[in-house]
């Protein structure tokens, strides 16, 4: 089982089980291969969608946080976030003028193909996110897979008997015996 659960595969391949073993190799492999690329196209389209934030707005991407790319695509340019943060009175959440965190987008189409580019990105950060969790689900099924195996073959016998009960309730009792090492 701790063999299957550091690598999947390696229990049922320690126990000749090899087509369940390359099943779980497979899946391991597909996983951290679909995880890697999932990340590498995120960090691709983040730089294109700064790019192109560059271009189009005439901001620089030095030192910004993710909330601040979330802003700019919602807002045409600085002034009317500001404006709008204010009448919400959320006066800590506004950008100084002049602090390089200035922007204007030339035209409202292209603010939405930026706020496209940046959603683009997040998806594909959020799949390598759920891609990491399928490779910790793929270690766990693989580690009881091994376990369930192991019992298997210590399995002596397997009984089922017929119970009648004094108030005619019927039912079936299974008796399991498992072989002590």
């Amino acid at each position: 089982m701790a063999k299957s659960a550091l690598m999947p595969g390696w229990g049922e391949s320690a126990q000749g089980k090899y087509l369940r073993a390359r099943v779980f190799r497979i899946s391991e492999l597909f996983l951290w291969t679909s995880c890697v690329g999932a990340y590498a196209f995120s960090r691709y389209e983040r730089s294109s969608y700064e790019a192109f934030a560059a271009e189009h707005a005439g901001i620089n991407s030095e030192g910004k946080n993710h909330q601040y790319w979330v802003d700019i695509g919602n807002y045409q340019n600085i002034t009317l976030f500001n404006e709008e943060h204010l009448r919400f009175r959320e006066p800590e959440d506004i950008y100084r003028a002049g602090t390089g965190f200035d922007w204007a987008w030339d035209t409202d189409s292209n603010r939405k193909k930026f706020e496209d580019m940046r959603i683009h990105s997040d998806g594909l950060a959020l799949t390598g996110k759920f891609l990491i969790g399928a490779v910790v689900l793929n270690h766990i099924v693989s580690a009881i897979d091994a376990l369930y195996l192991t019992r298997l073959e210590r399995i002596q016998s397997i009984a089922l008997n017929p119970v009648l009960h004094h108030n005619g309730d019927a039912g079936l009792n299974m008796n399991i015996t498992f072989v002590v090492l």
